[in-house]
């Protein structure tokens, strides 16, 4: 749902938040302590920095509790870039850049997620300012001759690509080129989206159910049919309905109906978010048909953009649903029960809200009509205080969504006792009834997270045998992730399963790991990896760590740290197996933003190897792992071949942006046309969309 709703976002625009509209553009200095901000969904904060020609600059965006992007914009408001890393709503954001003119330039800080409904906070300040290397300022400099190198090589590719004998793979590759050329070749992109959704269409007729690889084919089909809406929606939201309408999607081979009607009102209602701006009606026309083929919580987000655009239509469609959520059975329908909550708090009137809830992001208005709002929190109230189990029945859902309503209506307590005098008093003693009858393990959550360990353990002490072990382990992980590793250590005795010690010994390690990263502290968390004693564990840590050991530094420190995360692996230049090829990869990718040369000096062995291992692979097919489909290497697998190819091509895209030429000719010694083409395609993609996409 969330890659989904990230995904299928409104075009980026930046609108200037209260603070901006007040104040003008905050100035960015360096040594100045960051102020902490509060960003909703919906906002930018703009920033400028003043810059001298041909400085490096280095930022960071502290997230605390919700993911942003970040764009930076020339003197002249050109975009020079947008930054978001996979990182989740939590850590640190860098951007990094060169500039080309002395000026002002432009941050510009938006929620990833623009039609949710969660704040958060976040910090900005500068980390590093001086004048730029040599290769910072070729790259800089070179950035648009970057991108028509990327755009010539998309052409030449034409041929190429409706020789692909692999369906999922051709339809992927058409999706992708059409994207990169919209821009400047738009003609050639529309013909591309139009023979990729032919083909889609093609697949889907064609499919057959009782073909062994069915259900492997099934999530690639259903996959390039999201792609495709996605992608069409973003150009022509009509077109995409259309498509999605006029597709249906292959029988679900494990017969779960419900995920095959959730996916589809995902994709609908996304295309209703794109269509709000231009037209309102529409949108609320698209999320009406949603609304009657059943619930959905991904109604909300619809709904949170409308009222924002048009606060009486979204009235409309909230009362609608709260209609449809009346008639349903709460403990039994879980979308229906978040939906009543979030609806709730919609209802509450501007002049209770700041009093009655800490729940949600306020609105300008309240949505329901106040009969609806009573009705409503009359039947939550109803069917959560009516509930109750015998204690010989086992596990039931219901008591979940009982237990999730008990908690939203906790902290809406003010607005339910104005419409039932006494209920708050009553929810508070219902939940703590449910709370102490939950069966197995989950009675004993808010003991570990609220209790000294001491406590803890004379609780676990008293808990069924056979649910020990599990319960000594949230307590270690509890200890290890606020920072106490030594006495995590020391809980360890009480595991008795071997495999668990290591387990959680490991995870103590990459707590420790991460927080030193987050600290700043990559001397710490190296020293933490080089006490690993295998190679292979070493391996496998860095490749999970090294994207992160570069940002955040000075450039010769960044440089020094990678060498030590490379010494680590020994001097071997090819890899010695599937974690240490991943880790060469990843270190080599990290080195690219600071020094092209010594990426290129690693990568080079890794070349020849790879064609090594996929025509080893090619002469194992059928003696093991099957690798290839349609006499092609399958790279939509998630074989070790395929991730190695993947990792490969990925970073020969990182290293065009600085030295197009060199990459390309690194990729044309790439045997097999299949690698090549998906190498040739990851350096145009980089080249196109330029540093940080």
């Amino acid at each position: 749902m969330d890659r989904l709703r990230a995904l299928l976002l409104l075009p980026f625009l930046i609108s200037a938040s209260p603070a901006a509209h007040a104040q003008g553009q905050a100035s960015l200095q360096m040594d100045t302590p960051p102020a902490e901000q509060t960003l909703i969904p919906g906002q930018a904060h703009s920033f400028t920095v003043t810059l001298q020609e041909n400085t490096y600059i280095q930022l960071v965006v502290e997230q605390r509790g919700i993911d942003v992007v970040v764009k930076v914009l020339s003197p002249d408001g050109k975009s020079l870039g947008e930054f978001d890393s996979p990182n989740g709503a939590d850590g640190p954001e860098y951007v990094s850049f060169v500039s080309s003119t002395s000026g002002n330039y432009g941050i510009a800080v938006t929620p990833l997620d623009r039609v949710g409904t969660t704040s958060g906070r976040y910090q900005i300040k500068i980390l590093e300012m001086r004048q730029a290397t040599e290769q910072e300022i070729k790259a800089g400099q070179g950035l648009q001759i970057v991108k028509a190198k990327g755009v010539a090589l998309l052409l030449e590719l034409e041929e190429t690509i409706t020789q692909i004998q692999s369906p999922f793979t051709r339809i992927n590759t058409q999706l992708l080129v059409a994207q990169l050329l919209w821009e400047s070749e738009p003609k050639r992109a529309s013909t591309y989206l139009t023979d990729a959704a032919n083909a889609v269409k093609e697949l889907i007729a064609s499919v057959d159910a009782s073909n062994p690889d069915y259900s492997q084919q099934y999530a690639w089909i259903s996959n390039l049919r999201f792609e495709m809406t996605r992608v069409l929606a973003q150009r022509d939201p009509e077109a995409a309905l259309s498509f999605l309408y006029s597709t249906v999607p292959p029988p679900n081979p494990y017969s779960d109906r419900f995920e095959q009607v959730t996916q589809e009102t995902m994709m609908e209602l996304s295309i209703a978010n794109q269509v709000v701006e231009k037209d309102p009606n529409r949108a609320l026309q698209i999320a009406r048909k949603n609304l009657k083929t059943r619930l959905s919580s991904n109604l909300m987000s619809t709904l949170s953009i409308l009222s924002r655009k048009d606060p009486e239509l979204a009235a409309e469609l909230a009362n609608e649903m709260a209609g449809k959520v009346l008639d349903e059975k709460l403990l039994k329908n879980p979308e229906a029960a978040h939906l009543a909550i979030s609806l709730l708090n919609a209802g509450i009137r501007a002049d209770r809200r700041s009093a009655a809830s800490n729940y949600g992001t306020p609105k300008a208005g309240a949505l329901l009509t106040d009969t609806n709002y009573r009705d409503l929190v009359q039947k939550v109230l109803t069917e959560t205080l009516s509930y109750s189990k015998a204690p010989s029945q086992g596990y039931l859902p219901e008591q979940d969504t009982a237990l999730n309503l008990l908690r939203s209506l906790q902290q809406l307590s003010l607005e339910v006792d104005r419409v039932t005098p006494g209920s708050a008093a009553a929810v508070e003693k219902k939940f703590n009834e449910l709370s102490q009858r939950a069966p197995g393990p989950y009675q004993y959550q808010d003991v570990i997270a609220n209790n000294s360990v001491d406590s803890v353990l004379e609780t676990i002490k008293k808990a069924p045998q056979d649910q020990r072990e599990q319960l000594y382990i949230q307590l270690v992980n509890r200890e290890a992730s606020s920072g106490d590793a030594a006495r995590a250590r020391q809980l360890i005795k009480f595991l008795r399963n071997p495999h668990q010690q290591r387990n959680a010994l490991r995870n103590i390690d990459n707590y420790e790991i991460n927080r030193a990263l987050a600290q700043g502290k990559v001397a710490e968390a190296l020293r933490i990896i080089s006490s690993f004693p295998t190679p292979k564990e070493r391996a496998s840590q860095l490749t999970q760590i090294a994207e992160q050991i570069g940002p955040g530094q000075k450039r010769a420190n960044a440089i020094n740290f990678l060498e030590q995360a490379r010494a680590m692996l020994g001097p071997s230049l090819q890899a010695q197996d599937q974690d240490h090829m991943n880790a060469l990869l990843e270190i080599a990718r990290a080195f690219a933003r600071y020094d092209s040369k010594r990426s290129f000096e690693i990568v080079e062995p890794l070349i020849d190897q790879i064609n090594e291992i996929c025509a080893a692979a090619r002469t194992l097919e059928g003696f093991g792992a099957n690798n290839f489909d349609n006499e092609e290497l399958n790279l939509l697998s998630g074989g070790n071949v395929a991730q190695a190819v993947k990792l490969l091509t990925r970073l020969l895209g990182t290293l065009a942006v600085t030295n197009f030429d060199s990459a390309k000719a690194d990729a044309d010694r790439l045997r097999l046309p299949e690698v090549r083409l998906h190498a040739y395609l990851d350096i145009a993609q980089q080249s196109i969309r330029g540093p940080g996409r």
